[in-house]
């Protein structure tokens, strides 16, 4: 009765995301109290457990949402980030296709710090009008920036911080090597997909003829100068996180980002560096709110979803399902993976989290071959969901419907997500 009750709380908060009549931010809470009423739990225990409890329960996720948040509106803020940009266009030359591959390649960069709708929207301004004033095609345009942002989402922290709460990691403990070694297997997989899409995609599209009526030139205008050595503030976290990791010493995102937010303003700005951090913070807050409003719905769902009388109930079910082969591993992760779209069943940042949560819980797979598979489905739901604000911001801009880019993208992604589970098969399994 309890598996029933929650096969139905899915179905119908599944339903109301797919059709848009309540957004992920309030369906997520929402199921997490509904769960914890079939638990049985009382009103207080539900106040306190559910909703008290489990919003803080990712409380280093968030937080370094909000330090990465902070460092993007610092590169945005010096000038940092639209200097990269405009420089990679200019040694670009006229060639819109090399031109498009130095601003993917820049997009990619930054957005391994960068994160947030603002963010998209600062850096998509300044990258799709240079690309449309060359004649790449608007929807092109729009899929390559897409894919651009989530080759560089790979290694974002608040992917990263996530994972580490997954594996029940404790604060003292180091994220396993292979964590990283994956990410750049799939950064791998993403980049040759990525320049073969474009490659055919631009075949497919014939001669491009300029689009816009502002020049390039124009577009290229300096606002201000950066020095050389400030170009290289978007990498500070990663080197720094990678580093220290690769040599088994535990270091924070959040210390991270604030050693790059300090770098860059340090290199550009050092004058009014405190008024740039102040108001680099608190827009930096207004950014990552909404991923943090999400995580802490994603860790009351978690907290419902791990009472016993809840797992209970599930376990057996999950327990049947034959994971031992490598097949079927692959065939479920893989082929299933479009149901990471509209927030579904494999989105991790939607019901999809139950699952998940319950799969670690009954240890069904090794802990690193079931991280490996959310790496690869995340990476669908990055470029294909349409509910992804970065994806409806992008189509607006570019003038075209938003489930064009789940159609141009859908096939490719998933054919890197089963590549990428093939090679986790032997990694981990």
């Amino acid at each position: 009765m309890i598996a029933l009750s929650l096969l139905l709380i899915f179905i119908v908060f599944a339903g109301l995301m797919f059709l848009r009549k309540i957004p992920a931010l309030l369906a997520l809470p929402a199921m997490a109290i509904l769960i914890a009423l079939v638990a049985q739990l009382s009103i207080p225990e539900v106040l306190n457990q559910i909703i008290a409890q489990g919003s803080l329960k990712l409380t280093s996720v968030y937080v370094s949402v909000f330090m990465g948040a902070m460092m993007g509106r610092v590169l945005i803020q010096t000038g940092i980030a639209e200097e990269i940009i405009k420089r990679a266009a200019e040694f670009g030359g006229e060639k819109p296709l090399i031109v498009s591959f130095g601003l993917m390649l820049v997009t990619t960069i930054l957005f391994t710090t960068l994160q947030g709708l603002g963010a998209i929207i600062t850096v998509g301004s300044l990258v799709l009008p240079i690309m449309m004033s060359l004649g790449i095609p608007r929807k092109l345009a729009g899929t390559l920036f897409i894919l651009a942002f989530a080759t560089g989402f790979i290694f974002n922290p608040i992917l990263f911080t996530l994972y580490r709460q997954l594996l029940g990691l404790t604060e003292t403990e180091v994220l396993p090597k292979q964590v990283s070694t994956f990410a750049f297997v799939l950064l791998g997989l993403m980049l040759m997909m990525v320049v073969s899409y474009a490659l055919i995609a631009a075949k497919r599209s014939g001669e491009m003829l300029l689009m816009s009526a502002v020049s390039k030139d124009d577009l290229l205008k300096r606002n201000k100068k950066v020095p050389n050595i400030a170009l290289l503030t978007p990498i500070i976290p990663l080197v720094l996180f990678f580093g220290f990791n690769y040599f088994g010493l535990k270091l924070d995102f959040i210390a991270a980002f604030i050693v790059g937010s300090l770098y860059g303003v340090c290199t550009t700005e050092w004058k009014n560096a405190i008024k740039t951090l102040t108001s680099s913070a608190i827009k930096g807050i207004e950014d990552g709110a909404p991923a943090a409003i999400l995580m802490m719905g994603i860790g009351m769902l978690l907290n419902a979803l791990n009472l016993p009388l809840i797992k209970t109930a599930l376990e057996p079910l999950i327990l049947s399902l034959p994971f031992h082969s490598t097949l079927f591993y692959i065939a479920f992760f893989g082929i299933l993976s479009p149901l990471a779209l509209y927030r579904g069943p494999l989105n991790i940042f939607g019901i999809g989290i139950g699952l998940f949560t319950i799969m670690f819980g009954t240890a069904v797979l090794p802990p690193l071959a079931l991280l490996a598979a959310i790496m690869c489905i995340v990476q669908v739901q990055n470029v294909c969901d349409p509910t992804n604000t970065h994806s409806v911001w992008i189509a607006n801009f570019v003038g075209v419907q938003v489930e064009d880019f789940t159609k141009e993208t859908l096939l490719p992604m998933m054919i890197v997500c089963i590549v990428g589970l093939i090679i986790s098969v032997f990694m981990f399994l």
